[in-house]
């Protein structure tokens, strides 16, 4: 258990953050903008962190069940990443439209 977890310390830093700066949305973005564009690339690094973990344990996965299925589950691991991040970054976005046209687009490219 141990060894998993320090293999995984990225994804659980991650999550840490990510259960950290929930609770303190409103103050990082009223304390100033020193402050909110710090906090904001660090969130930012965090995923791109976590983002890279996942595609680590895509490819591990592909390289087990081999070349078709493999390259599908490359495919869509880089997707779903894609468009996990769209959503939650446009979840409070006026226009829904524009939500549902960006994850086409990706899920399209």
């Amino acid at each position: 258990m141990l060894t998993l977890l320090k293999q995984e310390k990225f994804l659980l830093l991650a999550l840490i953050a990510a259960f950290v700066a929930y609770p303190l949305e409103h103050w990082m973005l009223h304390s100033g903008q020193p402050i909110a564009l710090t906090a904001g690339l660090v969130l930012v690094a965090f995923i791109v962190i976590a983002s890279m973990r996942v595609a680590h344990h895509a490819e591990l996965l592909a390289e087990k069940v081999g070349d078709p299925y493999g390259t599908m589950i490359l495919t869509l691991a880089a997707v779903l990443v894609e468009v996990v991040i769209l959503a939650i970054m446009m979840s409070n976005e006026a226009s829904p439209t524009l939500v549902r046209d960006t994850i086409y687009s990706a899920v399209i490219l």
